[in-house]
């Protein structure tokens, strides 16, 4: 049996390491998200579950050293791999904080198999060949013609997001408040079927904007989402006449939020096989 996909976070300011990176990953049993500002790590923690960091040490913001020492502070033990060109530079500072070549992947990477052997070994998992890629996943979102909104008003989260769906051919628009998304929803222009909506943002609430946007069009699916105060979150959605079982809560699992939208899209019909 196939075991629940793993999100791991990127966080190195090379771009080009980075699309490297996802691409490999996103082939393979595992959700990838990155990061190019180190700055946002503890951020992008709070917004999504994250089972791995792969951490490069040798950034201008912030360096890898600096991050550890930001996660150990914050009491964040989500599990650490380096990734650098300069581990021999970089060995002896590297044990005095712990850690040790098993938790390195050197750059250039030039075995991805070697590069997964030490991911799996750290996740405690393995990825099987017959878990590895999925035609049923590419002829299902072939094909696809939903549209999401994203509301949030973190940047981070609305970036990756958009690039998660947008890499599944999800049509994606965000916004980074209520008002800009309600007066979206009220032009009509390429419409929307489901809607991700914080329920902390500004401009206009949570629950008012689902509200607003079931009166625009009652056939838009809303998943709202919280970080904190989830049950008056789940009564300010009753207020509205809105059903909170779709709530979800920060940090995301987002193997489990893209399937829900997923199935979503397959249920409303905008999703699934070419004929």
């Amino acid at each position: 049996m196939a075991t629940k996909p793993s999100t791991i976070l990127i966080v190195d300011d090379d771009k080009s390491v980075i699309e490297q990176l996802l691409t490999h990953f996103r082939r393979r049993r595992y959700e990838p998200i990155a990061t190019a500002d180190p700055t946002t790590v503890k951020q992008t923690l709070e917004a999504f579950e994250v089972h791995l960091i792969l951490l490069d040490l040798r950034m201008e913001r912030l360096n890898g050293y600096e991050v550890l020492k930001e996660l150990r502070e914050k009491n964040i033990h989500t599990p650490v791999l380096i990734i650098t060109a300069y581990y021999h530079d970089e060995k002896e500072r590297l044990e005095k904080i712990g850690i040790t070549k098993a938790d390195v992947i050197e750059k250039p990477f030039r075995d991805f198999s070697k590069i997964e052997a030490v991911i799996n070994k750290k996740l405690g998992k393995v990825v099987a060949p017959d878990e590895v890629g999925s035609d049923y996943e590419d002829e299902i979102y072939y094909d696809n013609k939903t549209k999401v909104v994203v509301v949030d008003d973190e940047a981070e989260i609305r970036e990756i997001l958009s690039d998660i769906l947008r890499e599944r051919h999800y049509e994606v628009h965000t916004f980074e408040n209520g008002k800009t998304a309600l007066e979206y929803l009220k032009s009509g222009n390429d419409g929307c079927h489901i809607a991700v909506v914080d329920m902390a943002i500004p401009g206009i609430p949570g629950h008012k904007l689902i509200e607003e946007g079931r009166k625009i069009n009652p056939n838009i699916r809303f998943i709202p989402v919280s970080a904190k105060y989830v049950e008056e979150i789940k009564e300010a959605l009753k207020s509205v006449g809105f059903e909170p079982k779709t709530l979800v809560t920060k940090p995301f699992d987002l193997p489990t939020l893209v399937e829900q939208i997923k199935v979503i899209a397959t249920e409303i019909g905008t999703l699934g096989k070419p004929s």
